[in-house]
This record gives structure tokens, sequence and C-alpha cells, in this order.
């Protein structure tokens, strides 16, 4: 029995089969953008894969080249403000995260774990009223909505030109930054199903077929897939074949259930 909560998340084959583009049947890994970004990426940890998952949206995407070539060379990487790196290490000096969006603002310039959910959320929602109220807390420092002290960056060390400029960044990027523990999640079972496959391929494979049992196209598809791979995908059998898809020496054994016209009756 596999206890997926030991598996190791510094497998390098498992990495160097997504960086191949190898991700057929991998979650949230499979679409063609998908693959040839993680070709470019060619990721070689979790972070990478948690990374490529928020990034690989509209809006972030615009950030792929820079984290890649962060990635790369990292004598690419550029942090406005020595406060910024310890945040943006990480991500190679991108903004990814939501949780960063908040940590820059708490650490330049002093809000509250409160406060800088509460600019999170006012960048998401696009509220330009807000937006230009906490700019000005951002900058400046002052007394916030239920009278609380915010020291601003400038006060903090942070020059006024560098604050603006990185204000102008959270802003242009909150509204469309992933929460980093919601792609932990996806990038987790996204890891999980890439070990599987390519440490039980066999086994992952006619799972993948039984899960795709009612969509003949998708089952097709993966067949084609298990025979790139090396496997060999055996004929319905009435002696040897299931409902569904099995294991047999090695190779898969076509389900019954799979072929037209035959039901479950």
């Amino acid at each position: 029995i596999i206890d997926y909560d030991r598996i190791p998340l510094y497998d390098a084959s498992v990495y160097k089969m997504i960086a191949d583009g190898e991700t057929d049947a991998v979650f949230q890994l499979e679409s063609g953008g998908m693959t040839a970004f993680m070709k470019e990426l060619r990721p070689e940890s979790f972070e990478d894969i948690i990374a490529g998952i928020s990034l690989f949206r509209p809006g972030p995407m615009e950030q792929i080249p820079r984290y890649v070539a962060g990635k790369h060379n990292p004598s690419t990487i550029h942090y406005d403000h020595p406060m910024l790196e310890p945040i943006l290490q990480v991500t190679y000096g991108c903004m990814v995260y939501q949780e960063q969006v908040m940590q820059i603002v708490r650490e330049l310039a002093g809000f509250s774990l409160g406060q800088a959910d509460n600019i999170r959320r006012a960048m998401s929602k696009k509220k330009p009223a807000e937006i230009a109220k906490y700019k000005s807390l951002f900058l400046h420092g002052g007394v916030d909505e239920k009278g609380r002290q915010v020291p601003g960056a400038v006060a903090r060390g942070v020059s006024l030109a560098t604050a603006e400029k990185v204000f102008e960044e959270v802003m242009a990027f909150a509204g469309y930054a992933f929460n980093k523990s919601h792609a932990a999640a996806y990038a987790m079972v996204a890891y999980q199903t890439a070990w599987l496959k390519k440490h039980y391929p066999v086994e992952f494979m006619a799972a993948m077929l039984n899960s795709y049992m009612g969509d003949l196209g998708r089952a097709a598809h993966y067949v084609r897939t298990a025979r790139k791979m090396g496997i060999s995908v055996l004929p319905p059998d009435t002696n040897c074949s299931s409902e569904k898809f099995t294991t047999e020496s090695g190779k898969i054994r076509f389900s019954l259930l799979a072929v037209k016209n035959v039901g479950e009756g």
C-alpha cells in the first residue's frame, strides 16, 4: 500500500519526466500549453510546480519569461529593495502569490495582517477609491479606518520613488495573484500523479482508463498514451477481461465495458 504522505517530494526522475514533457495524465500539467511551459521551465523542486500552476493563468502569464529566466540565470533576478529579497527569493524575484503581496505591504509599510488582507481584497476587486487611500498609507503612513497607526514605507527607509514603483507593481498584480496554499494543494496532487506515472506506470494508466470509462474519446487518448509509454494494451477477451481495465503481467487488459454496445448487464 502506498503511503501518499511519505512520497518523497525530491524525486529527480519525476521532475525529469515532467521537464521532458511526458505529462499526459498528470493532474494540472497535461494541457498543451502547460506541457510546453514545463519543458521550458524544467522544474527541479516542488516549489517550481506550485509556481507553475499559479503562473499559467491570464495575467500572471506575463511573469513567465521573467520567472524562467530567473530560474536558469540567477544574474537576471532584480529586487527593487533589499526587503523584497526574502519575500520574492523563492519565486526568482517575481510576484506570484497573494501571500507575497500581503507580506510586501507588511514588511515595507508596516501594515498589520488584517490591513494587508484588506489591501489585497481592495486590489483584487479593483476598487479605485480604496486603492488610492491605501496607496497614501503605504507611501507616507497615517491612520487607517480603525484608528490604527501605519508607519508607511518612506518612514521605514524606502525611497519615495522605489515605494511608488513597488506599490504600482503590487497593484498591477494583486488582482491576478493566486493563493499559494490553494496552488500547493493542486501541486501536491500533480506531483503525486506524476510520481505514480513514473513508478507504477501500468497500474496508473489502467486507473486513468477506468476513470474515463464513460468517455470513450478520452479513453482512446489514454490507450495511445499507454502505448507511447511502451505499455501493451491487450484486446478484450471473454476469458481474461473484467468489467474494468485491469493489469496483467505488466500489460493492460482491455475492459469489457469499454467495448461499444456492451453494457454492464
